[in-house]
């Protein structure tokens, strides 16, 4: 079984609020892969597609990769509560999920396990 996700690295944080300030004012998404639960990469899927106010995976597109844990995307609005179109995501796909909300600093992110419910990660180095 796989490690419990219990971390992100702070560089990997970082790239996700660098990536959604320049997507903005549309969605980023992309998937995040784990190491010894910390989640360490994002993973760009071809086909994915970043509208105002959402964003589609091609879920098809991903490759078999057990290192794979959830997703992230961002809120332009500023609010990172799930949706419940995120929600439904949530429940069909992965462990872990984050919403990075305008203006994509430090502390306007939240992560939330498969059922939405909020789940504490912590900064790594």
């Amino acid at each position: 079984m796989a490690k419990k996700v219990h971390a992100i690295r702070r560089k990997t944080l970082e790239m996700i609020l660098a990536a959604s300030r320049d997507t903005f004012p549309k969605e980023f998404a992309a998937i995040l892969r784990a190491e010894e639960g910390v989640i360490t990469e994002l993973l760009l899927l071809p086909g994915t597609i970043s509208g105002d106010v959402h964003a589609v995976f091609q879920l098809h597109m991903l490759p078999i990769d057990f290192s794979v844990v959830g997703t992230i995307h961002s809120h332009p609005s500023g609010n990172y509560n799930p949706s419940e179109a995120d929600l439904n995501l949530f429940s069909h796909f992965g462990r872990i999920h984050i919403i990075a909300g305008m203006p994509y600093a430090i502390d306007t992110w939240r992560a939330y396990d498969h059922y939405g419910k909020p789940w504490p990660l912590e900064v790594v180095v």
